[in-house]
């Protein structure tokens, strides 16, 4: 859990688990993948697909003001929302370091110092952070 009763970061595994899903009560995921999740859980979930590769060339910032917008509506209707990449590490992490330096700290250290209390294993790739510089 990246923000308490809100926001939630996971790998693609988590994403599919409807069961895990149900136990967080989660309504609402981000899926930044470069292959959507199956057609059941876009029925069953308010699913944003933003097809990326995990590459440092990838413009990943150009999807920051609509996941952002995203997160923001889920958190301003109280509903929990799980970000997703293929492993949980890079392109979730970008997501969710854009989201938390828009709304919730100053600057990308104490946002990445955030993220990684509680996810250790976050690391958006070289790219990625540069890109999350220059927010």
């Amino acid at each position: 859990m990246i923000i308490d009763d809100f926001l939630y970061q996971g790998d693609y595994d988590h994403a599919s688990n409807t069961k895990i899903l149900k136990e967080l009560d989660i309504g609402h995921i981000i899926s930044i993948c470069d292959y959507p999740l199956g057609k059941n859980m876009f029925d069953s979930y308010n699913v944003l697909w933003i097809k990326v590769d995990d590459m440092p060339y990838t413009k990943i910032r150009q999807y920051f003001d609509q996941t952002n917008e995203f997160l923001r509506a889920c958190r301003n209707k109280n509903q929990r929302v799980l970000v997703h990449c293929q492993v949980g590490i890079s392109r979730s992490s970008s997501i969710v370091l854009a989201y938390l330096l828009k709304y919730h700290h100053n600057n990308l250290r104490e946002a990445y110092d955030h993220l990684v209390q509680r996810r250790r294993i976050a690391l958006p790739n070289t790219g990625f952070f540069l890109q999350l510089i220059r927010l």
